[in-house]
C-alpha cells in the first residue's frame, strides 16, 4: 500500500491504525448494542492484505490485532494470530480473488470477519465458553463490516492516494 521508504510505510500503517483504535473505542463502541458494530481494525488489516504489500500483509495483521487485543478482556494475542493468519492467506489468494468491486468487497470483508471472530469463538469455546452469546456478535460483526467495506476500502483509498503512497502489487 505505501510506496515510500518502509520505516515511513509503517508510520503511516500504525498512525491510521491507532485513528481506527480510537474511532471504535469513541464513536462504534455505540453501534455495539445493534448487533456487533463494526470492527475497523480487521476492515484495514483486509484492505492492507489486498491491496498492500504482499511481504507487509503478516506483519500489519499481527500489528492491528494486538491493538485489538488491547481493547479485549480476553486472551492477549488472540487476535493478532487471527489476524496474521488471516493477513497472510489473503495476501496470497488475492489474485484470484476479485477485488476491484464493491461486490467482492463486501464478500471479502464478511467472510474475513466470519473467520476471524469464528477463529476466536473456537479458541473461547476450548476454554470453557458457551457459543450462543457469541454467535449474534460473530453475525452481526460481520454483516456490519460487509456492509461498510466499500465505503471503507474507499476512505483507505483516499487517504493512501492524498499521501500518494498507493501501490498494488501481486
Amino acid at each position: 500500500l505505501f510506496r515510500s521508504a518502509t520505516p515511513v510505510r509503517w508510520f503511516w500503517i500504525c498512525l491510521t491504525g491507532f485513528s481506527l483504535l480510537v474511532l471504535e473505542v469513541g464513536a462504534v463502541a455505540h453501534l455495539r448494542e445493534f448487533g456487533g458494530g463494526p470492527d475497523l481494525l480487521l476492515l484495514f488489516a483486509v484492505f492492507l492484505s489486498l491491496y498492500g504489500p504482499v511481504e507487509d500483509a503478516p506483519l500489519s495483521g499481527w500489528l492491528l490485532g494486538i491493538a485489538k487485543d488491547s481493547l479485549s478482556a480476553g486472551t492477549f494475542g488472540l487476535f493478532a494470530v487471527i489476524f496474521m493468519v488471516l493477513s497472510f492467506v489473503l495476501s496470497r489468494i488475492r489474485a484470484d480473488i476479485f477485488t476491484e468491486y464493491n461486490k467482492s468487497h463486501v464478500v471479502n470483508a464478511g467472510i474475513t470477519t466470519l473467520a476471524a471472530y469464528g477463529a476466536a469463538a473456537f479458541w473461547h469455546r476450548l476454554n470453557g465458553a458457551g457459543l450462543a452469546p457469541l454467535a449474534w456478535k460473530i453475525l452481526g460483526t460481520s454483516l456490519w463490516n460487509a456492509a461498510l467495506a466499500p465505503a471503507a476500502f474507499w476512505g483507505f483509498f483516499k487517504f493512501s492516494r492524498q499521501h500518494e503512497t498507493h501501490r498494488r502489487s501481486r
